[in-house]
């Protein structure tokens, strides 16, 4: 992913350019930030930099941050990779979503973990590979024969046009999301499709939830609905096909576990081995896919 400059204070907004702002939330107590803290399977929520909201097009951004690459390089999460089994069943409802719009040909997958939509894609016909700053992660997918290259997107090592990029969980981490959306539409083929997942700061869960909302973590710094999310493609050359709200799935053990975060102690809900085994689709309608295409 690019991970764009660091935002300072009185820095623009990331999609519109606007510096009207106000503070809607303040910096966690005693923030610092080591790789662990950027985990895609942390439960710290709530735990977040200074977020500001701008006057102009809506976007929440983090106000205050250095730049975390040098911490994604050296992120390792043995959890993720735990949950394949759930995260495979994810990656195949995307890909039936994509397929509706692009059945096959060459696809590229920007934050790609361990591959796992990789890994889906080739079992339906896609010939793929793609790239991933961790360095444990990406020799992860690498062990399994998946071609995904360590570093950011624009990567030297990928070239050509591809039918398909993805973008998923990956926009909220960046502080250029206009600047990867441009890189995305420079990969894809005159024909091709760009599909991005990423949460809906918007959603009636985090309306309930507040800040206590499990997508507000330390990670993610900046957080879409609608609004910004369009003028995004539209600042970058792209034209919205179709809005959706994706599913996922999880493990009964894992959902125990999170929901855990927002009960007292005395009432946690004990997790069992074999929560582990049961599988659970869940759609809470609070993230958003979109697919488009280049503006003619």
């Amino acid at each position: 992913m690019d991970q764009g400059s660091p935002h300072k204070d009185g820095m623009a907004c990331w999609i519109c350019g606007s510096t009207r702002s106000r503070l809607v939330k303040a910096s966690s107590p005693d923030l610092t930030l080591q790789a662990s803290d950027l985990a895609i399977t942390d439960s710290n929520y709530g735990r977040t930099g200074e977020i500001r909201q701008c006057l102009d097009c809506t976007f929440l951004q983090v106000s205050e941050i250095s730049n975390p690459l040098s911490l994604y390089e050296d992120l390792e999460d043995p959890s993720y990779d735990e949950g394949r089994g759930y995260r495979s069943l994810q990656c195949q409802k995307l890909l039936e979503v994509i397929r509706k719009y692009k059945s096959r040909g060459r696809l590229l997958d920007i934050g790609a973990g361990t591959g796992i939509m990789l890994e889906e894609a080739a079992k339906l016909g896609f010939v793929g590979c793609g790239v991933e700053p961790s360095q444990w992660l990406s020799q992860k997918a690498s062990e399994r024969g998946l071609q995904v290259f360590q570093g950011t997107y624009p990567h030297k090592d990928i070239t050509g046009a591809f039918d398909v990029v993805t973008l998923v969980n990956v926009l909220e981490h960046v502080t250029d999301p206009v600047g990867l959306l441009r890189a995305m539409s420079k990969a894809m083929a005159d024909d091709g499709i760009g599909f991005v997942v990423t949460p809906d700061v918007s959603s009636f869960a985090r309306k309930l939830l507040r800040w206590r909302w499990w997508h507000f973590r330390v990670a993610h710094i900046g957080y879409f609905d609608k609004r910004p999310l369009t003028l995004a493609l539209d600042k970058a050359g792209l034209q919205l096909v179709a809005f959706g709200r994706p599913g996922w799935y999880f493990s009964a053990s894992y959902l125990v576990d999170r929901l855990n975060q927002y009960l007292p102690t005395w009432i946690h809900l004990p997790s069992f081995a074999a929560l582990r085994r049961l599988i659970i689709p869940l759609n809470l309608k609070d993230s958003l896919y979109v697919i488009f295409r280049r503006k003619a």
